[in-house]
């Protein structure tokens, strides 16, 4: 059974037991960083509390729950209906994810890349300092960019005033 088989086979078999309301237990979920997964409940959630919100996040929508793998770890996130009843309690890992990373080791170094067939430079915890830095700053250049900001505008919206 391959990796694609056995994982379709667990969301499968999560999606189910919290449709039919069986899922007290902490339910393992593997997420890749950077993707999502929907989860269906039986009823619209009041609540969702994660665990570690910097590992994993939530949105929700009606019935549905839409999971964001950040970054590595794993953590929980509890479900409860508007009445307060548990609906769900899942154990979610976030690993790096895609068949297409590349993490080069050099000289005690590490860059990482996403290759599909071309190979483009790409963030990751754990990549060389100076890399990571050249590249998150590109990067924001090139939001700021997209998004219209002027040259010398903040990336980031200032902090809120002083209490």
């Amino acid at each position: 059974m391959t990796i694609k088989t056995k994982f379709a086979t667990l969301v499968f078999g999560l999606t189910l037991a919290i449709v039919s309301g069986e899922a007290n237990a902490a339910e393992p979920i593997v997420l890749f960083s950077d993707q999502s997964q929907i989860i269906t409940m039986a009823r619209a959630p009041g609540t969702v509390v994660v665990g570690n919100p910097s590992i994993a996040d939530v949105t929700m929508q009606g019935k549905q729950v839409f999971l964001h793998g950040k970054t590595y770890g794993t953590t929980n996130i509890t479900i409860l209906d508007e009445a307060g009843e548990q609906l769900a309690m899942l154990e979610v890992t976030v690993q790096l994810g895609g068949h297409n990373n590349v993490a080069l080791f050099k000289a005690g170094t590490l860059a990482s890349y996403v290759c599909a067939p071309d190979c483009e430079s790409s963030l990751h915890i754990g990549d060389e300092k100076d890399y990571f830095k050249t590249l998150a700053s590109q990067i924001g250049s090139k939001i700021g960019i997209a998004t219209g900001q002027k040259s010398g505008e903040a990336t980031a919206p200032p902090p809120p005033p002083a209490q």
